[in-house]
């Protein structure tokens, strides 16, 4: 019996030690893609901002469905709080931060070639 208990103890230890474990999402955090999607267009308006001197209503970025003057936050439908939490979550937990930022390096990069191709 002792040795049944130490093997099933010795097999808990290693399946809980090994591998990576996955992080879950709390409800009031916006999904990866969700995320990715407002980090994009905070950036675009953010560059837009800069390429204008302030104006973003005088830049017409591809691949944007809305005006790059409508409130990120509304385009996106979600609150300043729901922001704040998952900026907050994604942050402390820097490789699924990595994910988002990956996701959104891809959309940037697609934006690019879409640019080129036009050229």
């Amino acid at each position: 019996m002792l040795r049944k208990l130490f093997y099933i103890l010795v097999y808990l230890f290693f399946t809980a030690c090994s591998g990576e474990q996955e992080i879950k999402i709390p409800d009031n955090v916006l999904s990866k893609d969700k995320m990715a999607q407002v980090m994009l267009d905070l950036h675009l308006m953010e560059a837009s901002m800069n390429l204008t001197g302030g104006n973003p209503n005088k830049i017409d970025l591809p691949g944007s469905s809305v005006p790059l003057n409508i409130d990120v936050l509304k385009k996106n439908n979600i609150t300043k709080k729901q922001f704040d939490d998952s900026f907050s979550f994604y942050t402390n937990n820097p490789e699924l931060l990595s994910e988002v930022y990956q996701k959104v390096l891809n959309e940037l990069s697609k934006m690019q070639a879409e640019v080129s191709n036009k050229k």
